[in-house]
């Protein structure tokens, strides 16, 4: 079964997910960083805060606890539930989650605080649902490494993602969660250099208007772009992925 495989209604569309999974270059390529610093377990409940089509929601709730929030739930969500009885979905703003104060155990944003005006609320929201210990795990798009014109282009592709803020510098991040509460364990780049270079690459052809779906774009890299996973720990890419651990203050309750 494909990472990020979520059950769909049409028996087709359902056997192609189930043999390939998630079809997105550029999540594919964090998973794997994403799930070891996530490192679901039975215990654990774990919020995928901005879920989308829920891709990475049912593959954490293969291990663990796991609810979807996003303003607009995907049609195929009952059906997931029906599927895996440990997956939930949860319509709500991520900026105003309902839930109470120190309920998860972990919380994933994936490429979702860049997307958001008031990326401050949010990890305070985060903050106040996590246990006291709790980790969250976010990643950020930083800088394009490879085809500078990318970075020229910022503005542009922002409006195209609709993202709010769009992209961090890793010094800026780390300071600006320490600032709500959050001592940083890990910080990674992924996808790293040669991930990165064919998802600047897709992000080029894109940009030109290159007339290649994504999808076949996803055929065409991955395979190639897979061997990204094998690259040093350490290795500089185009996005961050850091790993924090919330934690109170004496006399505070969140």
């Amino acid at each position: 079964m494909g990472f990020g495989y979520v059950p769909h209604r049409t028996r087709w569309k359902d056997a192609f997910l189930r043999m390939v999974g998630y079809p997105l270059l550029i999540r594919r390529l964090q998973a794997p960083v994403i799930m070891r610093m996530l490192n679901p377990a039975p215990p654990h409940l774990v919020l995928d805060a901005g879920c989308g089509g829920g891709y990475f929601t049912f593959e954490i709730a293969r291990k663990s606890f796991c609810v979807g929030l996003d303003v607009r739930i995907g049609k195929n969500a009952p059906l997931a539930m029906q599927r895996l009885p440990r997956v939930f979905f949860v319509e709500a703003d991520v900026l105003i989650p309902p839930f109470r104060e120190g309920t998860f155990d972990r919380i994933l944003l994936s490429s979702v605080l860049q997307m958001v005006v008031d990326d401050r609320n949010l990890l305070t929201e985060c903050h106040r649902i996590l246990k006291n210990g709790g980790e969250l795990v976010l990643s950020v798009p930083e800088t394009y490494r490879y085809f500078r014109k990318l970075n020229a282009l910022k503005g542009n592709l922002n409006k195209r993602f609709g993202a709010a803020k769009g992209y961090y510098d890793g010094t800026e991040l780390v300071g600006l969660l320490e600032a709500h509460q959050f001592n940083v364990l890990e910080v990674e780049h992924a996808p790293k250099r040669l991930g990165s270079l064919f998802y600047e690459l897709q992000l080029l052809l894109q940009v030109a208007r290159v007339p290649l779906p994504e999808l076949l774009m996803f055929f065409l890299f991955y395979p190639l772009a897979f061997l990204d996973r094998f690259d040093r720990r350490d290795a500089k890419g185009c996005e961050l992925i850091i790993r924090a651990r919330a934690v109170r203050k004496k006399g505070t309750s969140s």
